[in-house]
């Protein structure tokens, strides 16, 4: 028999993906607490609906791509919070994110580490 346990009110922005008894994936194990779900294992679940854009995903997910910004993927949820760390990434959309969990919350596969190169357009060109 469990024991019961109060549901947190304050989570970190800790970003450790657990999936959840219902299927879902949480950013953390407090997170899928705070939603009164129990984990069924460490790491994101693994999701069968597969995807091409992120339009085949729910509101709340987004398309996962194995070899970087094309190709066949799985919908995945993302991330409601992440930490602070610096760590960019360079998003398949060419915007520079901070960290891979940002990219991921803003529902954007990583292309590669590191800041996006920069394309300066010189003044007076069409």
């Amino acid at each position: 028999m469990g024991t019961c346990q109060p549901i947190p009110e304050i989570c970190t922005r800790e970003f450790r993906p657990v999936c959840g008894c219902d299927g879902r994936t949480y950013g953390n194990a407090c997170e899928a607490a705070a939603a009164g779900v129990n984990v069924a294992s460490q790491g994101a679940c693994i999701v069968e609906k597969e995807c091409r854009t992120n339009a085949d995903c729910g509101d709340t997910d987004y398309c996962v791509f194995d070899n970087g910004c094309r190709g066949p993927g799985v919908c995945q949820a993302r991330p409601r919070l992440c930490t602070r760390e610096l760590n960019p990434v360079c998003g398949c959309d060419g915007r520079t994110y901070p960290n891979p969990c940002e990219a991921a919350r803003a529902g954007v596969n990583v292309a590669n580490r590191g800041a996006c190169p920069q394309i300066l357009v010189p003044r007076g060109a069409p």
